[in-house]
């Protein structure tokens, strides 16, 4: 039952933006052509406002502040809102996690 409780308990949220980053980190941002994450460039759509902001967030993973800033400039923003929210969200989920413990204990 405790482990039940635990699974119940996970943020959903908290799984997706570090799993965006990580693939984010091992994404070539200089390859136009590649896996890709964009759904309008899979369909045959060639721009999409999205893709700007992915390089731009990988490129300053990979330390490449000028190119970052050529592919959008909210990249950094963007970069440091997504950090900050992982901290939140984690933060919240030991939190929620500790009650639990308490509770079972």
């Amino acid at each position: 039952m405790q482990i039940k409780a635990y699974i119940q308990r996970i943020n959903f949220e908290l799984i997706i933006w570090p799993t965006a980053l990580v693939l984010l980190f091992f994404m070539d941002p200089h390859s136009d052509n590649g896996p890709g994450f964009c759904l309008l460039k899979r369909i045959g759509i060639p721009w999409c406002p999205g893709c700007g902001l992915g390089h731009s967030i990988s490129f300053l993973l990979h330390g490449e502040w000028r190119a970052a800033f050529k592919s959008h400039y909210l990249g950094p923003f963007a970069l440091v809102m997504l950090i900050y929210r992982t901290c939140q969200l984690a933060r919240l989920q030991w939190q929620s996690f500790a009650e639990l413990k308490n509770h079972y204990t």
